[in-house]
């Protein structure tokens, strides 16, 4: 290695681009003979260690996000339109396109029977939303009224809370399922007094939202959470055959004719 080569490297790595530094012997082989200018070559030179970058920091956003073990990445084509009404693939298409609603807290809603593959599209939208470098956090609302109501005792609850009110994005699953106790529906309304207009979440529901008053605490208090969460809100009711249904595995086939 030439004394410029090794000297290049060092100031790389002075200058934390690591992954220049790693790459920097082939990009130079590369380079040779082609025909650009300097402000080209600088231009695909740094593209190189922001790509690296952006595919580090994702994978770590989507380690903390928690989102269901869906395969990944995510494709909306995975999802069929055709047999459901009450969403369409431009409508998801339009929320992803840009994250303007997120930068305004707004928030949207997933309504729908069991099945229906709810959860998916909210995991897709959180997914798109950290390519695009927001921190997005999924929880059910069982493992939040948990959250809360031993944030103080517990230090994992803490660091999880700490997180989760860090996010740009909350995916709050199976609302309406869990029953919340006085203590807990406070708790919660605090936690959704502190992130109206600021941090959007994804509610997803089986149940409709009137359904929602016996689970949440108290009247008063599932009130005002259900005018937070359906100010600046699209809501979306879903329905049609079940994602499940249309995805089961038939175990003795498989077994019978193995592919």
């Amino acid at each position: 290695m030439n004394d410029s080569l090794t000297i290049l490297k060092n100031q790389l790595k002075e200058l934390k681009l690591k992954h220049l530094a790693a790459q920097i012997d082939q990009i130079i082989l590369e380079s040779r003979g082609v025909d650009k200018s300097y402000s080209e070559y600088l231009q695909d030179v740094l593209a190189i260690e922001i790509e690296q970058r952006r595919k580090i920091s994702l994978s770590t956003r989507l380690r903390y996000a928690n989102l269901p073990t869906f395969d990944k990445p995510l494709n909306i084509d995975q999802y069929d339109f055709a047999c459901r009404s009450g969403v369409t693939k431009r409508q998801m298409l339009e929320i992803c396109s840009q994250f303007i609603w997120i930068d305004r807290g707004y928030n949207i809603m997933l309504l729908g029977g069991s099945g229906l593959g709810k959860s998916f599209l909210a995991s897709y939208i959180g997914y798109k939303a950290m390519e695009n470098g927001y921190n997005v956090v999924y929880v059910t609302m069982h493992q939040l009224a948990h959250m809360l109501k031993t944030e103080e005792a517990l230090s994992r609850s803490r660091s999880k809370m700490k997180r989760l009110r860090a996010c740009d994005l909350l995916i709050l699953d199976e609302v309406g399922n869990a029953m919340l106790d006085r203590q807990e529906g406070n708790k919660l309304f605090q936690l959704l007094m502190d992130f109206y207009q600021k941090t959007s979440i994804i509610a997803i529901s089986n149940k409709g939202v009137s359904d929602w008053a016996h689970t949440l605490g108290d009247n008063v208090g599932t009130t005002a959470i259900m005018d937070r969460l359906l100010h600046h809100c699209e809501v979306f009711n879903i329905d049609g055959d079940s994602w499940r249904l249309e995805n089961k595995t038939n175990i003795l086939a498989d077994l019978l004719d193995p592919k």
